[in-house]
Formats: C-alpha cells, sequence, structure tokens
C-alpha cells in the first residue's frame, strides 16, 4: 500500500508497515514515543511525518511504501541556469530523501507551488518579472502556502537584503553558491507533509 504524504494511518496499518503487533503501535502512541493524535471515537491516526520521525529517531529502516511520503520537496527558482543545474546535480546525490524540482522564474515559481507543494522553495532575489522577495511575500500572504519554508539566495548578500528577505518570511538569506550541507539542514527542520495542506 502506498501512502501518501497526507495519508493519516491507523495503528493496525502502521502494524503492518513496521511488520510489527498493532498493540505494539498503540503502545509507542500511548507512552509518546510516535506523535498521534485520536478521533472523536478514540481512534488512533498517525501522520506519515511523525511515523517517519519515529523510525529515523530509533534507527529503524523506512519501509518501501512509506519513502515517497518521506521524501522532501524542494523547489529551486533561478535565472541562472548554470547555478540552477550545478545546485540540481549536488543535490540529486539525496534523491532517496529529495525531491527537486527547477525553475526560471518567479511566475512559473507560483504555478509550481500549487502542484508541486514543496515542503522548501529556494529563490533567487534578482529575476525577470517577479523577484524573488516578491514571490515569498505572495507565498506567505496566503494562508494555503504560508507554512512553505522559503529561503533568498543571492550572488551578494547584505546586511540591508538580509532584511528584507527576512521581512519578507524567508527563513534564510544566503550566499550563491548555497552550501548544499546547511540546504539539507534547513530542509530536514521541515516537515514531509508540511506543504501537503495545501
Amino acid at each position: 500500500m502506498k501512502i501518501a504524504p497526507d495519508q493519516l494511518l491507523t495503528s493496525s496499518e502502521v502494524g503492518v508497515l513496521l511488520q510489527v503487533n498493532p498493540s505494539s503501535v498503540k503502545k509507542w502512541v500511548d507512552d509518546g514515543l510516535i506523535q498521534a493524535f485520536r478521533t472523536p471515537g478514540g481512534h488512533r491516526r498517525i501522520r506519515p511525518s511523525d511515523l517517519v520521525e519515529f523510525l529515523h529517531k530509533h534507527r529503524m529502516p523506512i519501509p518501501r511504501d512509506l519513502q515517497d511520503a518521506a521524501r522532501r520537496r524542494l523547489l529551486i527558482v533561478d535565472d541562472d541556469v548554470t547555478q540552477l543545474k550545478a545546485l540540481g546535480r549536488a543535490l540529486s546525490r539525496h534523491s532517496d530523501r529529495i525531491e527537486v524540482v527547477t525553475t526560471a522564474n518567479g511566475i512559473d515559481a507560483l504555478v509550481l507551488v500549487g502542484s508541486f507543494q514543496p515542503n522548501l522553495v529556494i529563490l533567487d532575489v534578482f529575476m525577470p518579472g517577479i523577484d524573488g522577495l516578491e514571490v515569498c511575500r505572495r507565498l506567505k500572504a496566503n494562508p494555503e502556502t504560508r507554512g512553505i519554508h522559503v529561503i533568498i539566495v543571492s550572488g551578494h548578500v547584505t546586511a540591508p537584503l538580509k532584511k528584507k528577505a527576512l521581512e519578507a518570511g524567508a527563513v534564510s538569506c544566503l550566499n550563491k553558491p548555497v552550501d548544499v550541507q546547511e540546504l539539507l539542514s534547513i530542509l530536514e527542520e521541515t516537515s514531509p507533509v508540511e506543504a501537503g495542506a495545501l
């Protein structure tokens, strides 16, 4: 059974996925080891992202059916095709954890956010048409997209630019070329299903 990022799992479904007794899953939930909530009828429901977090924490393998739900989605927006390709290549080594989509302009980025539902958007500050700061403002003004993490990037980050980026709602403002390890750290802080609520 393939698991969607926004799907809610029962204790029995988690038991089947992990090949454990559902009573073990219920105990883990009741002991606070797996984040979950209860329906008005008292039934436990577990988000895929919370299950993945539990599996990582306890060094347990992620079942194949859960892997797509566990992958983070990253949208990179930069009109510099060289930068776009370089970052895409660097991140392709992490394709088991990250799904990457790229585009070269802000208007396409706003459209892609609706269909791709990224956890994180990397925006070049200077682009033709709509610049990165304006794309960030629009994402943060929309209740359906305001939970998406945004990073503004520039070839020359200054204190005023950093201030504008944070005021627009970005979580960070980084110099190009982007440090892949720093990017992975920020991406790990996002939930695999945060943007799935779109």
